[in-house]
C-alpha cells in the first residue's frame, strides 16, 4: 500500500500533451534517415501531404505541420516510421529563455541545421499560429499550437 507521494517528480515530459482539451492530432511518416524526438517541430515533406520532414531552412517554417506527440512504446520516432504529430492543442516542449505566457513562439536554426524552441525574437524565426503558456527561464516549457489555416 503507498502511504506516501513522491515530492520531487516531474511535471511533464517533453512531446507529453498539456492537459485534455480537445486537440487534434494527425499521423504522418518521416522522410529522413534519421531518428525523430518527441516534442519537436516536424514539417511538410513537399513531395506528399502525409509525409513530413525536420525543419532545416527558413522556408520550411512556411509550412509546419505540428509538434510530435510523446508514445509510452518507444524512445523516439524511427526513421521512416509513422508519427503522430498534435496540429492544434498544448504540448510541452524544450525551449530557451521565455519572458511571460503569451509571448510567441520562435524557431532558432542552428548551424548544423538543427531547429530548437526559443522565446528569443533577435535572429529568430517566428512560429506562426504558436505561443508559450508560461514563463520560462529555459527547459521544458508549455505551448499552444494552432497549425491549421487563419492564423496571422
Amino acid at each position: 500500500m503507498q502511504i506516501e507521494f513522491l515530492r520531487d517528480r516531474e511535471r511533464a515530459q517533453v512531446g507529453q500533451q498539456l492537459d485534455s482539451i480537445k486537440g487534434v492530432a494527425v499521423s504522418a511518416s518521416s522522410t529522413g534517415s534519421s531518428d525523430i524526438a518527441f516534442g519537436v517541430l516536424v514539417v511538410f515533406d513537399d513531395s506528399d501531404a502525409f509525409l513530413c520532414k525536420l525543419p532545416t531552412s527558413k522556408a520550411h517554417l512556411e509550412k509546419p505541420l505540428g509538434i510530435t506527440v510523446r508514445q509510452l512504446h518507444c524512445e523516439n520516432y524511427q526513421p521512416k516510421s509513422s508519427i503522430l504529430v498534435l496540429r492544434k492543442g498544448r504540448i510541452w516542449v524544450e525551449a530557451d529563455k521565455v519572458e511571460s505566457p503569451g509571448d510567441p513562439v520562435y524557431i532558432k536554426l542552428a548551424e548544423d541545421a538543427r531547429a530548437s524552441f526559443s522565446g528569443v525574437k533577435s535572429g529568430n524565426t517566428m512560429l506562426k499560429g504558436a505561443i508559450f503558456l508560461e514563463k520560462s527561464e529555459g527547459g521544458k516549457v508549455p505551448i499552444e499550437v494552432n497549425f491549421f489555416g487563419g492564423v496571422a
